[in-house]
């Protein structure tokens, strides 16, 4: 038991994950990086490029590498901007796992390949992406309609 009297027993340790957010444009149209799930969780639903970060790891160090793991992109930190934290409760159902977002802005869309633990990424058009028919994994979409707003404001 800890001070209050909550039993910690029944409140496992909390994760942190990272989430990218890259958009680009092709002709007329914005685009964002998408990755393809192969594992389950969301197993063959669209994605953003994102995993956990590692022990002694800073958060944008790790959207970092996972950006490079899961997708090829090798981009510095200045090339990302912190978006937000998103923590509700069910947002990953593996367990209460918080993850701190990142966006940024490409010229032009350079080659991707999925590696990592996507099967495969690709640049898509961010309408496509919103469709509610179209599976995304967890809550990216609601993180993708955020980072468009910060875009645009």
């Amino acid at each position: 038991m800890t001070d209050g009297g909550r039993d910690d027993r029944r409140s496992p340790p909390g994760q942190l994950t990272v989430d990218i957010v890259i958009f680009t444009r092709q002709g007329h149209a914005l685009a964002l990086l998408a990755v393809e799930r192969a594992k389950d969780p969301f197993a063959g639903a669209l994605a953003l490029p994102g995993g956990f970060v590692e022990p002694g790891e800073r958060a944008v160090d790790a959207a970092i590498r996972e950006l490079s793991e899961e997708t090829g992109l090798a981009i510095g930190r200045d090339h990302l901007r912190r978006l937000g934290l998103y923590q509700a409760p069910g947002r990953d159902p593996r367990g209460r796992i918080a993850s701190v977002a990142y966006h940024g802005f490409l010229s032009g869309a350079p080659a991707v390949a999925g590696g990592s633990d996507a099967r495969l990424a690709r640049w898509v058009d961010v309408r496509h992406f919103l469709v509610p028919r179209q599976q995304i994994a967890f809550d990216h979409r609601d993180i993708v309609v955020d980072a468009i707003s910060r875009r645009l404001s």
